[in-house]
């Protein structure tokens, strides 16, 4: 159902904001059919982050619609290879195939992976694939893809005998924008209120609140058949029926409609092919996944991040997403007949930000609602820029966590478990381990009596890695401190200082934390809003300020001596490599 609209509306530019399960790979798959039909022997530019992302998330599901509609792979169309002698060239000559889709009528869809800068210059192109538009470097994108959509007038476009109506359009595909940087992509949806006064993400948003809730009465329903009464029963098909029916009509108020300058904005979430997904599917994840990820990422809400934060934290300044190995993932990709899952790459040596011949810097967040760690190095290089640097990059290239309800054994050793099954093959076996103050407490559910620190120490030692304990010798920096050193390094005004750069990929949990950390004045000075750790906030572990409060250990420990003597004076002190 998510993509009817975009089938019927004979729109140029369509953006599809879309929660999982709306069928968004299908969605492109749909599109490079029309293409292929409607405009043989063209060039269609298909974007993502990175070839990790469009060969593990969007293709495999592309390509097996194609499949289903009768094009077969190394038959009717080849991926990565020279096409056959047989097969019709674009009219837009390629000279470089290794990242090229080419079918038997000559149509070609160009790879373009904005982790390989440049990528995206290449033969003029007649239409725009964007999948996780959210994810753009949206000024590296205008640079370099979008002025390439320019070709063959005379063949598609208004000089053309049969024009076709999107030629030289874009279809944007996206999940929710969590974070500012990203909403470029709803001002698409801003037509709505402008042409016809409707407030698109609020609406939207009430549809949502009351699509959840609907989840709690086919629960109900459900317990009522299984141990309550039949007149209980009736009691919630009735609150059931009345529930969706105030949802359709919600949703007759937001019917999509293509703008006067032909842009069709979409939103979708699960409930949209809840045919196909059955309500389980929606029952399962929301119990399962943390309370923001479902909001955003099932459910598709809007949503808006925390303003007075706690870290001025900028994604296009601070986050990365070029972290993949894209020679090694394509290499991987072409052995399973480009049918790549995601944990085919769980590992340390498909990740380019991890430099194998330098150690890791670990700091932990012990609790018994969750275990974390965080895994940092430190480096001379940019991966925001992609470039070399001068200035230090203390840069966060992974996150694990562990909670008593999802585990096998004790937290500690799954969550050491987790961590070294990943970095099993890095070849520095050297280990800068942070220390949690806390962690040196002594707990008597704890083997042997030992430490949560100790106890981790072991786990490590026993898997062949040499640990190097830090510790500030100091007190407990108080907040403000902390707070002060995060402004000046995440500001990048202090040569002394680091650069801080996070992977956006692999460390999802410290972005939210970090993102969602609210800052407030006690005694006019700046402090964590910590109320998410309290057990009653209904904020899921992993979402709240413990991924936080294991980066500020680590920074702190390293660099705290650059802000405050007040609390230990020069005992503070940047540690440096053993």
């Amino acid at each position: 159902m998510a993509q009817l609209p975009k089938l019927l509306l004979n729109a140029k530019y369509m953006v599809s904001v879309e929660g999982r399960g709306t069928g968004k790979s299908y969605d492109i798959g749909f599109m490079m059919a029309r293409i292929i039909h409607d405009m043989p022997r063209s060039v269609t530019t298909l974007t993502g982050k990175s070839y990790g992302q469009l060969l593990t998330r969007t293709l495999p599901s592309s390509l097996k619609l194609l499949n289903a509609m009768g094009w077969v792979k190394d038959k009717t169309y080849v991926i990565g290879k020279k096409p056959p002698s047989g097969f019709r060239q674009p009219y837009e000559a390629i000279n470089k195939f290794d990242n090229v889709i080419t079918f038997v009528n000559g149509t070609a869809f160009a790879m373009v992976s904005q982790s390989e800068p440049g990528s995206g210059r290449g033969a003029n192109s007649d239409f725009e694939i964007v999948d996780e538009a959210l994810l753009l470097d949206r000024e590296q994108y205008n640079n370099e893809v979008a002025p390439t959509n320019r070709g063959n007038n005379d063949r598609f476009g208004k000089k053309s005998p049969n024009p076709v109506p999107y030629h030289h359009g874009f279809k944007y595909c996206s999940s929710m924008p969590t974070n500012k940087e990203g909403r470029w992509l709803l001002e698409y949806g801003e037509y709505y209120q402008r042409e016809r006064g409707v407030k698109l993400f609020s609406e939207w948003n009430r549809i949502v609140t009351l699509q959840v809730a609907l989840l709690d009465v086919v629960r109900a329903y459900r317990a009522a058949k299984e141990g309550g009464t039949e007149a209980q029963a009736a009691e919630a098909v009735g609150e059931f029926r009345a529930q969706w029916a105030e949802i359709a009509r919600l949703r007759r108020r937001i019917v999509p409609f293509v703008s006067r300058d032909g842009v069709l904005f979409t939103l979708a979430n699960a409930y949209d092919n809840i045919d196909m997904l059955g309500m389980d599917y929606l029952l399962s994840n929301q119990q399962k996944l943390p309370y923001l990820i479902f909001m955003t990422e099932i459910m598709n809400m809007f949503y808006d991040k925390v303003e007075d934060c706690f870290y001025a934290l900028k994604e296009a300044k601070h986050v990365y997403y070029n972290a993949y190995d894209n020679a090694r993932v394509l290499a991987a990709a072409s052995e399973h007949g480009y049918a790549l899952s995601t944990e085919d790459y769980q590992s340390c040596e498909y990740d380019r930000d991890c430099l194998p011949t330098e150690p890791l810097e670990v700091c932990f967040d012990w609790g018994s609602s969750i275990c974390l760690m965080v895994v940092h190095q430190e480096r001379h290089w940019d991966y925001v820029e992609d470039c070399a640097s001068e200035q230090v990059c203390q840069t966060q290239i992974n996150e694990f966590f562990v909670k008593p309800d999802k585990m096998d054994g004790m937290m500690i050793t799954d969550l050491i478990l987790k961590f070294n099954k990943y970095y099993l093959n890095h070849g520095n076996r050297t280990v800068y381990f942070y220390k949690d103050r806390y962690g040196d407490h002594r707990n008597p559910n704890v083997r042997n009596n030992e430490t949560f620190n100790e106890m981790a120490i072991r786990e490590l030692v026993a898997a062949g890695w040499r640990v190097v304990p830090r510790m500030h010798p100091g007190m407990e920096p108080p907040q403000s401190d902390k707070y002060n050193l995060w402004a000046r390094i995440l500001s990048e005004t202090s040569p002394t200082l680091p650069k801080f750069r996070i992977n956006g990929n692999r460390c999802k949990y410290t972005l939210i934390s970090m993102y969602n950390t609210k800052v407030k004045t006690v005694d006019r000075e700046f402090k964590k809003d910590k109320s998410s750790e309290r057990a009653s906030s209904g904020v899921p572990a992993e979402e709240a300020t413990h991924f936080g409060d294991a980066v500020d250990k680590l920074i702190w420990t390293k660099y705290g001596a650059a802000i405050s003597t007040r609390h230990g004076g020069a005992g503070y002190v940047r540690w440096k490599k053993s």
